[in-house]
């Protein structure tokens, strides 16, 4: 678990950060990779993963042309739907690894730990889904109080990607052979 969480967290920072300098240096594809790899690790003890490996491989797909177009400056619908996508594609993806992880985390042992993964999945899926919905009816609105609300839930969104990245690395941490070891006594 160690192991696919380091993969994990590589992979999302890859798919989260995007250092453009012609092309992007962080290339999603790549981070869709390493989350890929990471799912596969895990796919034959925890099936929800196989989900995971399903749409990271479909990311590596998917985002390879925005590698060479900057998507925060393009004006074109199409480049516009198609950053709009990416941006759904990773809350999927993330939404199936919060699921392998709460498949992971169900020992009473572990309650610390579930309730933290639980209140960060909350969280993040709140965020990004009012994200999603303020996208979708941003064209309806345009005073002042909604631009405003607008650049508030960006700074979160963000905000709750981080916090993302901080759960990986806390998951990363974790003794597993601990909780294996009080599995296999238990049988």
């Amino acid at each position: 678990m160690n192991k696919a969480c380091r993969l994990f967290f590589w992979g999302y920072l890859f798919v989260f950060f995007r250092l453009q300098i012609g092309i992007d240096i962080l290339a999603a594809p790549i981070g869709y990779y390493l989350i890929y790899s990471g799912a596969r690790l895990l796919a034959e003890q925890y099936p929800v993963a196989k989900k995971v490996k399903l749409t990271a491989f479909i990311g590596v797909l998917i985002s390879v042309p925005g590698v060479f177009v900057n998507l925060s400056e393009v004006r074109d619908i199409g480049w516009t739907l198609y950053a709009e996508t990416l941006f759904i594609w990773k809350v999927i993806v993330v939404y199936y690894l919060f699921g392998t992880w709460k498949s992971r985390i169900q020992e009473p042992g572990q309650a610390h730990l579930h309730n933290r993964v639980h209140m960060a999945y909350v969280w993040y899926m709140s965020i990004h889904f009012l994200m999603m919905l303020m996208t979708a009816f941003s064209l309806n609105f345009g005073d002042h109080a909604f631009s405003t609300f607008f650049i508030i839930v960006s700074f979160a969104v963000v905000a709750m990607d981080i916090m993302l990245l901080f759960l990986i690395a806390s998951l990363r941490r974790v003794d597993w052979s601990e909780y294996e070891t009080n599995e296999t006594s238990l049988d």
